[in-house]
């Protein structure tokens, strides 16, 4: 390896700024990438330019500052770099996908992930990229229910898991596919894919990957009412392996829905209340469409204790936040059901009994 010294000064950022990355220190890399892309620029090595404003991106995604990552997510789609090089195209428009569904707009996002995945199609040179941006895709069209097209799309992902494909790779692909039928009421089928996911997926490689993994997979047996053993473990898995990395105050908070939603399907109200409570109140944390998720069982949760005027304002105000995740179906679904626990109850009619005078 080269000397440090006879490094280009923005070529030792970079490598710099990825070993932060690489350590979680998302703050060092950010700081670090930034410096190597304005020298790379003052070099006129666009190239280097591209990929470090592409992990200051990365880094805000995964640090969970959502709308910075998408402006320079949408700034590296326009540039003229992307407009060149497919892969470019792809990685770019992939990433601003997923910041457009981590902010609730999910139509946008879905448009993304679809330039994103018809950029490299067919491409075998390009097939993580076609996978990620599939998982992308999916990932968009299953937040919007939109659950035959992720189905549809889903089985192409599965169609490019070839031996090529390493293992990370595959349990992350199978991950989503699994997700998508829990969503459309394919039980059997949520837990074959989870399980081929929980196979390559390991704690050992990345206890952070396996700590968003358990916690996505309860989420998805949760919404699919399994309050079985296997539910709880996801759950106890997520959080061992949330408090070994660290997750950020996003994760916790989603990490707290899930044990609510158990709560509330073991029928432990007070429980599921005392935890949603908070988490509504940081509610601009998460994502638009989480949020209402959460504002709703919460709504549910207060119904099930009696305390219906508040329910009724808890269902108001997931609707909107449906509304503002452009989930159009799903906030109609709140809205009937707040208006069925609205109705008066009407009292019985009383029929004449004939044979009196």
């Amino acid at each position: 390896m080269p000397s440090p010294r006879k490094l280009l000064p923005y070529v030792l950022a970079e490598l710099q700024a990825r070993e932060s990355w690489k350590s979680r220190d998302y703050e060092a890399a950010k700081t670090q990438a930034a410096r190597a892309a304005a020298q790379a620029l003052e070099a006129d090595d666009r190239s280097a330019w591209w990929n470090m404003v592409y992990l200051q991106a990365e880094c805000l995604r995964d640090e969970g500052t959502i709308p910075e990552c998408m402006e320079l997510a949408r700034r590296l789609t326009e540039d003229r770099l992307s407009h060149e090089f497919p892969s470019l195209a792809a990685r770019a428009y992939t990433l601003l996908a997923i910041s457009q569904q981590g902010l609730g707009r999910l139509p946008e996002a879905v448009t993304a992930a679809t330039i994103a995945a018809e950029a490299i199609a067919g491409d075998s040179e390009y097939v993580y990229l076609h996978v990620e941006a599939q998982r992308a895709l999916i990932a968009a069209l299953a937040e919007s229910r939109l659950l035959d097209d992720a189905w549809t799309q889903s089985l192409l992902l599965e169609s490019l898991l070839t031996e090529l494909v390493d293992e990370d790779t595959a349990g992350k692909a199978y991950w989503v596919i699994g997700n998508v039928a829990f969503l459309s009421g394919r039980l059997h089928e949520g837990g074959h894919y989870h399980d081929l996911a929980a196979e390559r997926l390991s704690p050992s490689r990345d206890v952070d990957l396996w700590a968003r993994f358990n916690r996505a997979s309860a989420v998805m047996r949760l919404e699919a009412e399994l309050a079985d053993p296997a539910t709880l473990r996801c759950i106890e898995r997520a959080e061992l392996a949330t408090e070994v990395v660290g997750g950020s105050r996003r994760d916790l908070l989603e990490m707290s829905f899930a044990r609510a939603h158990w709560h509330y399907l073991t029928g432990d109200m007070p429980t599921a209340i005392s935890i949603l409570g908070p988490l509504c109140a940081e509610s601009g944390i998460l994502a638009a469409q989480t949020a209402a998720e959460a504002t709703f069982l919460l709504g549910k949760s207060l119904l099930a204790q009696g305390e219906k005027p508040d329910a009724i304002q808890r269902f108001e105000d997931a609707a909107a936040l449906f509304d503002d995740a452009a989930a159009s179906e799903r906030s109609a679904q709140v809205r009937a059901f707040a208006a069925s626990v609205s109705a008066p109850v009407q009292p019985p009619v009383h029929t004449p009994d004939a044979g009196r005078p």
